[in-house]
């Protein structure tokens, strides 16, 4: 069944206001992260990361936190992996 040019612009739109919202988000997250870091005098850093390497998760961290953290970081992206893997199958083959 073919689409009309509607469907499709608003998929696309869509898809770049996603796009959009996700760069805005991490812009908010880093400004929000600074300033909190400005206006307390404490600097207690603890983080922790997830990068995956082809199929392969790289999991580091660092402080007291970062075993939450990390855990955060595995849920988010897991989160993402459904998400993507969710529109992926709206999107039409042809």
């Amino acid at each position: 069944m073919a689409e009309s040019g509607q469907e499709q612009e608003s998929r696309l739109s869509l898809s770049m206001k996603l796009l959009l919202l996700g760069f805005v988000l991490t812009f908010v997250g880093f400004i929000v992260i600074m300033v909190s870091a400005l206006l307390s005098g404490d600097a207690n850093v603890s983080g922790g990361a997830l990068i995956f390497v082809g199929p392969i998760p790289v999991i580091i961290g660092a402080g007291t936190d970062a075993f939450l953290a990390i855990v955060l970081a595995a849920v988010l992206t897991i989160i993402g992996f459904i998400v993507f893997f969710w529109m992926r199958k709206k999107v039409p083959k042809d």
